[in-house]
């Protein structure tokens, strides 16, 4: 099926879909309205803010301010600051997770449209929601999400294109060097690798942090999708304190767009800076390179993973080290737990497993931060997190800072620095050993570890 093929039966067949477009066509009612977007501060997320302020500009004539706060998870507290800005006609949040207290922003804008492809933490009952994975595992990324309702409204370009391309790049939504795909976006990554050839021949270079299989080659769009998640941590290194880097990524983007860049006759990661222009594309490269050098240094801690088990053909691991010296501060996976992401295939094959777990303990300036990334198989990584968040908020009165979720795949649990270290380790292990102990009872397992999601509610990071 094609990608507007694709668009067009999800806007008949998908109530949620048809919802999001008729609160967009209400505010068309109004004339230049404004309208706060609050947006995840990763590359899908602020991809996602991109695609969103050019499409209210375009459609509604639309004022956007568009904020991209360091945490996941929307609070209350922060819409009420935003709103010290004016009054706004409307709220859209992308990207940072689906949340039933998502509601309760009802009280300060009339309309609020939630955009997201994550489990669900429970369902807001009154906000407008797009999110495909609020009852089951959809995988794909916001930054598609909005696309397709761009395209219904038939407000599109490459320039969108190319920032729910990177979107997905970094959600790892695909992998061009390897031609996988996530079936959701199979049918825009097919037509993207036909516009932008130029971004997704394989070639012999550095592997980049999306270079999850083949260590060997890389292409052109993985080469930009680390560039701009470096560029996303770039106020965390020194040389460039006076940028917030999801901003920077978000202007970079919009600028490509702006001064109508060819992006199909880009061939490097220097054709892309000499189009940005100083100071920005020297912020960039400053960063990056900061980046690479913490990236070889992480890879040295990341060497000594430890199996702790192996459950149903799955093979748990463990990896304890800190993060890179610049992102010990850093509430959110900086580096390291991706550093990890590199290490699941070469364990998978070594060491005969059908596939891997890999748990990260990072202590941080702030608590620790547990993430945990796999190939596949009966744990689900999301629900791990989720339930150890949920046994650790239990223990502990002073419970806040403390959350877990994110995906099958790929999940977070922080845990504040009121909970001392040796206690987060112990539940832990803990809930590792009760899955273990479980496994050797015979089947049911994955039953099991989804019982464990049945009573959480707790917020992802």
């Amino acid at each position: 099926m094609n990608h507007p093929r694709r668009v067009q039966l999800g806007f008949r067949m998908d109530e949620d879909v048809r919802r999001a477009i008729e609160l967009l066509e209400d505010l068309k009612e109004i004339e230049s309205p404004r309208i706060l977007n609050f947006s995840h501060h990763d590359l899908d997320g602020i991809c996602s803010a991109a695609i969103i302020k050019r499409l209210l500009q375009r459609y509604l004539n639309a004022t956007v301010v568009t904020k991209l706060p360091p945490r996941f998870m929307l609070t209350t507290s922060e819409v009420e600051d935003a709103l010290a800005d004016g009054p706004f006609d409307a709220l859209v949040i992308s990207d940072k997770g689906t949340f039933d207290h998502y509601d309760d922003f009802l009280e300060y804008v009339e309309r609020v449209l939630v955009i997201d492809h994550h489990l669900s933490d429970g369902v807001p009952k009154r906000c407008v929601v797009y999110n495909p994975s609020a009852h089951r595992s959809v995988p794909t990324a916001a930054s598609l999400l909005c696309l397709m309702l761009a395209e219904e409204l038939d407000l599109t370009d490459e320039y969108d294109d190319f920032a729910a391309l990177m979107g997905c790049r970094g959600d790892f939504v695909f992998d061009p060097v390897l031609d996988n795909c996530e079936e959701f976006a199979k049918p825009f990554i097919e037509r993207s690798a036909r516009k932008f050839k130029n971004m997704f021949e394989p070639k012999v270079e550095r592997p980049t942090m999306f270079d999850l299989v083949d260590r060997e080659r890389t292409t052109l769009i993985n080469q930009i999708g680390e560039l701009l998640h470096a560029g996303c941590l770039a106020h965390f290194y020194q040389s460039a304190e006076r940028f917030y880097g999801p901003e920077l990524v978000l202007n970079c983007i919009l600028k490509l767009a702006d001064e109508k860049i060819k992006l199909n006759e880009l061939n490097s990661l220097g054709d892309l800076l000499s189009h940005l222009h100083l100071p920005v594309s020297q912020v960039l490269s400053n960063a990056y390179n900061a980046f690479k050098s913490d990236w070889d240094l992480l890879a040295r801690r990341a060497e000594n993973s430890i199996l702790l088990n192996e459950v149903q053909g799955v093979g748990i691991y463990l990896i304890f080290a800190r993060e890179a010296p610049a992102m010990q501060a850093a509430p959110f996976p900086a580096i390291l737990p991706y550093v990890a992401m590199t290490k699941l295939h070469p364990l998978r094959t070594s060491k005969n497993h059908q596939n891997v777990l890999m748990i990260v303990f990072c202590p941080k300036t702030q608590g620790v931060h547990i993430s945990m990334r796999s190939t596949g198989g009966v744990l689900d990584c999301h629900i791990l997190c989720s339930e150890l968040a949920r046994r650790i908020k239990t223990l502990y009165r002073q419970n806040e800072g403390i959350s877990g979720g994110g995906h099958e795949k790929a999940a977070e649990c922080f845990i504040s620095g009121s909970v001392p270290m040796y206690a987060a380790m112990h539940e832990l292990m803990s809930l590792v050993r009760e899955i273990v102990q479980f496994a050797k009872g015979g089947s049911g397992l994955e039953e099991k570890v989804k019982a464990f999601n049945d009573d959480s509610r707790i917020p992802r990071p």
